[in-house]
């Protein structure tokens, strides 16, 4: 392989024997899987610059590239196999490089350089020219073979038809073709890849054609779907088909390949695209998108297939995006769109990662969407759970463990823009006063009784600031409501208040306040609130004994401590562990049984440690108010159950296993 990378550099940059003294190129050696993958001239001042021109992702990428510039400068860059060449000045490449560059051939560095597709059947290479002070000036695409060269030709051509002045176009600054290569020249974008999507809705705005909706079927990027995949998957083509032929649309600039490595972020109003080989001046809206959230998923953060389809769900469900929907006309058939982009990168992109998870997540949609094709009963996928009695317990166990887990995700992709907390407070200011006056209400009812729990009183601010401003509010209304009952016992009865039983007490009234601000938060249909009470599930105790156990067990140890620390100390959000298990895999009447254990037990250990000897007080207001607090989180965690894919019980048929939860 190294003589490999020697032939192919010395074919590059020295062609002919040097007529005078040949200036040395140097390089350090980086391998990947054993392939070349980059080249860092040993003369830069800075590896870090070298390094701007790959762009890492995954979380182990990034440290790799932070700690390789220290390695460098250490003998322990004796490890990456060193390659020196002289160069010829008068060599194509050279001079096009130089004069990029800005400066003679004989005074040019040795560039930084990424392998792509080497040894493959379209190889090509990246490129970074710096000036004399070694600032990142351009980045040079350089086509080898046959395919990488007609690659390298349709990007360039692609290039030079962008609109000029546009949002993430990048622009051809210079051009080489001779016998042997294919390159072009761009300038070079400082900054980072995305975390997120924020500011994408300006670009993709901008790259809305214009002039009137197009039928479908006129775009190139749908011809050579249907070229393709009502041949090799004609069933899922003929769902898609009947569900967007005929459909009219606004066509749009489409990059290809959206993601991260190949965008830069200039500020937040500036982006910048490379990589155009895939690209089209007339595309489908909106696969750009999907694709800088599908891709981002699945290959740089490595989600599992449910929260990958999370991730989607949050972008359809997000205002940014309805408004996008609405400027290109595809607001009533999106869905299909995006399984349609998801088959056309399958078969049509042949990518060499993440097609397995490509099509899992096809058929994840396609069935949560009823866009599925129609199975028969020898083609429906059996189930993967593990036999035996020791296999089946630890599957459900685990399932037990991701779906708890799966409760508390946030989406990472799609970008809420928030205005500043002061604009927020203009705009809110009744609302905050009215909620800041009954916290304080509340308070003064607590002082004036002895014993009534009215934690309920406390959560209805912060959920209704959840609801009308944003999740940050309620948190905002959640801390008073968690710490205004602790004080008012201690200042009632100090001498029973000490300071970790104030810590405890208070961080559990937290606890279970923002459980409701962020389950009501985190659910996207607020109307019908209780609509959804009318909804049966049966249990399926069978199959989940080993989880109904385990919420029994864990019911049974919360019991004795609540009983055990007397009432003086709170419990009450440990009752919905079990609680929530059994509303999860079960229902949501199995939850609400254990909430009303759990509030009993509360109750009864108020009553019969003579803490409270007031029967109405205890029984009457105590144990519906704890009842309220847990059934109200086990109904939103239900309601958040049914619309999140996260807990939709799916596995894939016949591309790979998944393991309990989603995880692959």
């Amino acid at each position: 392989m190294a003589l490999t990378t020697q032939t192919l550099l010395a074919r590059l940059f020295s062609n002919a024997k040097p007529s005078g003294p040949a200036p040395v190129f140097s390089w350090r050696l980086i391998r990947r899987q054993r392939r070349p993958f980059l080249l860092l001239p040993e003369s830069a001042p800075s590896h870090q610059v070298s390094l701007t021109i790959y762009s890492a992702q995954r979380r182990r990428a990034k440290v790799w590239r932070a700690l390789l510039p220290l390695l460098l400068r250490t003998p322990l860059a004796r490890i990456f196999q060193r390659i020196q060449l002289p160069v010829n000045a008068q060599c194509d490449l050279v001079r096009f490089l130089a004069g990029q560059a800005g400066m003679p051939a004989s005074e040019l560095a040795a560039p930084a350089i990424k392998f792509g597709g080497l040894n493959s059947q379209k190889s090509r290479l990246v490129l970074l020219v710096c000036d004399a002070s070694n600032r990142p000036l351009k980045v040079i695409k350089v086509g080898l073979d046959a395919v990488g060269r007609a690659a390298t030709d349709y990007e360039a051509g692609l290039l030079a038809q962008l609109p000029p002045g546009l949002i993430g176009c990048t622009r051809v600054t210079g051009r080489l073709v001779t016998p042997d290569i294919s390159a072009f020249a761009t300038d070079f974008f400082p900054g980072a890849s995305p975390e997120n999507d924020v500011g994408m809705e300006i670009l993709f705005h901008s790259w809305i054609n214009a002039g009137p909706a197009v039928p479908v079927e006129k775009l190139a990027v749908w011809q050579e779907l249907e070229t393709d995949v009502a041949r090799i998957a004609p069933a899922k083509w003929a769902v898609l088909r009947a569900a967007l032929a005929g459909q009219n649309l606004r066509s749009t600039l489409y990059h290809g390949d959206f993601a991260p490595w190949n965008i830069r972020v200039v500020n937040s109003q500036n982006l910048q695209a490379f990589d155009w080989e895939r690209g089209n001046l007339q595309g489908l809206p909106a696969w750009d998108w999907f694709h800088f959230v599908v891709q981002t998923s699945i290959l740089a953060r490595r989600h599992s297939i449910q929260r990958v389809a999370a991730e989607v769900e949050e972008l359809l469900a997000s205002p940014r995006f309805e408004k996008y929907l609405v400027a290109t006309g595809i607001q009533s058939f999106v869905k299909p769109l995006l399984l349609a982009y998801l088959l056309h990168h399958r078969w049509v992109v042949k990518p060499l990662d993440g097609w397995v998870q490509m099509e899992q997540l096809y058929e994840l949609l396609a069935e949560r969407w009823n866009l599925a094709p129609r199975k028969s009963a020898s083609e429906r996928p059996r189930s993967e759970i593990p036999t035996g009695f020791w296999a089946d317990a630890g599957w459900q166990l685990q399932a037990a463990w991701s779906q708890l887990a799966n409760v508390f995700w946030e989406p990472t992709l799609t970008a809420t823009n928030s205005p500043p907390l002061l604009p927020q407070l203009k705009s809110a200011w009744p609302l905050v006063t009215m909620a800041s006056f009954w916290v304080a209400a509340v308070a003064g009812v607590q002082f004036l009784t002895n014993h009534l729990l009215l934690l309920p009183l406390y959560a209805a601010p912060a959920l209704l600031a959840t609801r009308k401003i944003n999740r940050g509010w309620g948190t905002v209304f959640a801390l008073p409501g968690a710490l205004l009952g602790p004080v008012v016992a201690t200042v009632k009865d100090p001498e029973h208040q000490t300071v970790d039983r104030f810590c405890w007490n208070t961080l559990m009234r937290f606890i279970i306040l923002q459980l409701c601000v962020f389950l009501w938060d985190r659910s996207h249909q607020p109307e019908g609130f209780f609509r959804h009470l009318h909804r049966r599930r049966p249990a399926d105790f069978a199959k989940h004994w080993a989880i109904i156990l385990l919420s029994c067990g864990l019911l049974f140890v919360i019991a004795w401590g609540d009983l055990y620390t007397g009432p003086r100390i709170n419990f009450l959000p440990l009752y919905l562990i079990p609680a929530a298990l059994l509303t999860l895999f079960l229902n949501l009447r199995s939850g609400m049984l254990v909430a009303l254990g759990g509030a009993l037990v509360a109750c009864l250990d108020e009553y019969s440690s003579q803490y409270n000897t007031n029967v109405w007080e205890v029984f009457g207001w105590n144990f519906p108010m704890r009842f309220l607090m847990l059934f109200t989180i086990l109904y939103l965690l239900d309601r958040v159950r049914v619309e999140s894919v996260l807990f939709t019980p799916w596995k894939p048929n016949g591309v790979a296993k998944a393991a309990p939860g989603g995880k692959t």
